[in-house]
């Protein structure tokens, strides 16, 4: 046979293998377009107090309409923003009482848009709103374990049944609540082994009520199903592909199942299957354009059209697509 056959050759059973593994989902790692990436569309806001603007904005979520919730931690608010950015409202100021912030380290949105859920570090409990800012209801406090204790309460999801999930980072356990408050219980403890924690921080959930929580001094993330049952992990320390930083802030999840991860220190965002499998990554650290420095939090709305991540240190919101 000659050299040229046997290239050809070659190259067929490289083709064909190729595509069985490509097509058997028992069978090694998936095949993924290389052509999967992540595209930068847009900014929202610049340093500032005025309406639009941001002072070291912490976290964001996207409701069922495509609105934007951004928790502008430095001005003590949360300000509302249209799908195409438009100002909206705000609501909040500095201090204790109902409506008021401090620390304020979260927001998200029940699945349904009925609810907004803000989560304040220094007064250790969360705040229920309506989709326009008014005060509904609120729990917890500081304390050293059990019940509505949260020594430090980090970021917040809701599931489809409205049961309402708290990363409490320095207690490394998951408190799980009703809707209106009522504490049901927690899940993990400190520890390396599956289901134990080492400072958890972002969590999210999909459509299927799975929740997925970012295990930050382990370097990996952490699925759990909708009784709470551990399903599979993945990640590890440094900064290749795949790798994380010490810091993990933000998760988010969208309605095809993709996994968007904010890696902090190494100033990106990475992009993964909902098995753990590296799609695509954005970011490098800097100040300018399509840059990241120190980015803490992610929300996607449904189809990955628009990613949000708040560019913290930059004082904005950066927006991205996934391109195919």
């Amino acid at each position: 046979m000659s050299g040229v056959k046997k290239s050809v050759t070659y190259l067929l059973i490289v083709a064909l293998f190729g595509i069985i593994i490509y097509q058997n989902p028992f069978c090694c790692t998936a095949v993924y377009s290389q052509e999967t990436e992540l595209k930068y569309l847009k900014q929202l806001g610049m340093n500032g107090i005025e309406k639009g603007r941001f002072a070291f904005p912490h976290s964001l979520a996207v409701d069922n309409l495509g609105n934007i919730y951004v928790g502008d931690t430095g001005n003590k608010r949360i300000q509302k923003f249209s799908p195409n950015g438009t100002f909206l409202t705000s609501w909040g100021s500095e201090g204790t009482g109902d409506g008021e912030f401090l620390g304020l380290h979260d927001v998200t949105v029940d699945p349904e848009g009925k609810f907004v859920y803000t989560v304040e570090l220094k007064n250790h409990r969360v705040q229920k709103f309506d989709p326009n800012g008014t005060f509904i209801t609120k729990w917890g406090f500081n304390g050293t374990g059990g019940r509505d204790f949260m020594r430090a309460p980090h970021q917040i999801a809701v599931n489809s049944l409205g049961k309402v999930y708290l990363t409490d980072s320095n207690a490394n356990q998951i408190l799980k609540f009703y809707d209106n408050g009522t504490f049901i219980g927690t899940l993990g403890s400190k520890g390396v082994g599956p289901g134990q924690f080492n400072t958890p921080h972002g969590i999210a959930i999909d459509a299927n009520d799975n929740i997925y929580v970012t295990d930050m001094k382990n370097y990996r993330v952490q699925v759990f199903d909708s009784k709470d049952t551990f399903v599979r992990q993945w990640g590890s320390l440094g900064t290749g592909a795949g790798q994380f930083s010490e810091t993990v802030p933000g998760i988010a999840i969208d309605s095809n199942n993709r996994v968007y991860l904010v890696d902090k220190i190494n100033s990106r965002v990475q992009m993964f299957d909902n098995t753990g499998n590296y799609l695509s990554s954005w970011g490098s650290d800097g100040k300018g354009a399509q840059q990241l420095h120190k980015p803490e939090d992610i929300a996607v709305n449904d189809e990955g059209v628009g990613i949000y991540i708040t560019d913290t240190r930059n004082s904005r919101v950066q927006i991205l697509q996934v391109i195919e």
